[in-house]
Formats: C-alpha cells, structure tokens, sequence
C-alpha cells in the first residue's frame, strides 16, 4: 500500500476500496467479517459472514441470512451492531459500529435473491430453523439434494426464509500496526466525517 497514513482523506478513501473488494473478491481477508450483536441476554453474538455488498454512498454493508435465525429477533429488539475486519497481510483492522436495518420479502431482498447462486439457495431449503437443537449431526439439507445443487425452481421455495441485513454505518475505527508506529484513527460518521486520531 502506497497511501499516506497520516491523512484522514486518503484513509477513509483506503477503507472504501478494501470494502468494495471484500464484497466482490471471495479471496479478499474483507469478504468474511465478523458479526456481532446484542443477544439480550447482557452478552454479545459474534459470528463470521459473508460480505455481499458494500454502497459507498449509502455507507452500507449487506449480507444474507435466514429470517429464522435468533439474530433476526435480536436485531428487532436491538438494531445497534458491529462489524471487526482484518487483514492479516497489510496489518489493517476496522472495527465499524452500524445500525442494521432488516430487508424480508420487499424489493432490497427479492433483488438479492436474484443474484444468489443455487449452491447459496441450497442453505434456505433447511426444514429446520438454524441453531434449532437436533439428535443428529446434520445440516437441515433435504435428502434428495446431499451432493447436489437445487434446480432453480425447488429453490425458489427458499426465499421465504432469505433476508438481507442492511447495517448503516455510525463509526468506524481504523488501526494500522507498523513495527515504526500504529496508527489509530476514529472517524464518525454523521452529514460530514468527523475525524480524531486516538492511541492504539
């Protein structure tokens, strides 16, 4: 990376394009985040995702899940998340605070789903909620499709299970590790960035 650590514009300008990556490139460190919410019991949900997209002018980071999942009653108790990336190879870390935002069933999630893979759609097909307890070690997947993608009418079924998590971010802290010196930067976003540099 050939930017200037020191200056705020070209940092959150840095943070935009590894985000924008993340959400395109499956190989990308940004692509696989981890996740995290009140489970309202005083404690917090952690939990790695899958990066869908990032809009830069909205300053929104998307990713799908079940309806079914105990995160969706969470998040309606609880909008407040966060999000913690890092990229072990250019020593980045961000830790974003957002608010999320719930998509079932209305144009944001019918345009979602239309761009996901059968292979994807195959984990809406669950006959069972996700977290529901089991006696066996299994992943919920219809018989007849083990080993195999649905057709893309049988997955159709699915999309009464599939939401889009849309998580407006509030703040984000961005700390770069260098053996020369860290650099810490918060930077809040409201109608302007506001920027302050803070110890690591």
């Amino acid at each position: 990376m050939t930017f200037d650590y020191e200056n705020h514009n070209e940092i959150i300008n840095n943070i935009k394009e590894l985000l924008l990556i993340g959400a395109k490139d499956r190989k990308h460190a940004f692509h696989t985040p981890i996740f995290s919410n009140n489970n309202g019991n005083y404690s917090t949900s952690s939990r790695v995702v899958v990066l869908r997209e990032f809009n830069q002018e909205k300053m929104t980071l998307n990713f799908n899940t079940d309806y079914r999942s105990p995160k969706i009653i969470e998040l309606k108790k609880n909008s407040k998340s966060n999000f913690v990336f890092y990229d072990a190879k250019i020593k980045i870390q961000l830790r974003i605070k957002t608010v999320t935002n719930i998509h079932y069933d209305d144009n944001t999630a019918s345009e979602a789903w239309k761009q996901t893979r059968l292979f994807s759609r195959k984990c809406y097909l669950t006959k069972k909620a996700p977290s529901s307890a089991t006696m066996l070690a299994e992943d919920g997947i219809p018989e007849h499709l083990k080993g195999i993608d649905p057709t893309k009418d049988e997955s159709e079924i699915g999309y009464k299970n599939f939401t889009v998590l849309e998580n407006l971010i509030q703040e984000i802290d961005w700390l770069y590790l260098a053996s020369s010196g860290h650099r810490r930067l918060k930077i809040s976003l409201n109608n302007k960035p506001k920027f302050e540099w803070i110890i690591p």
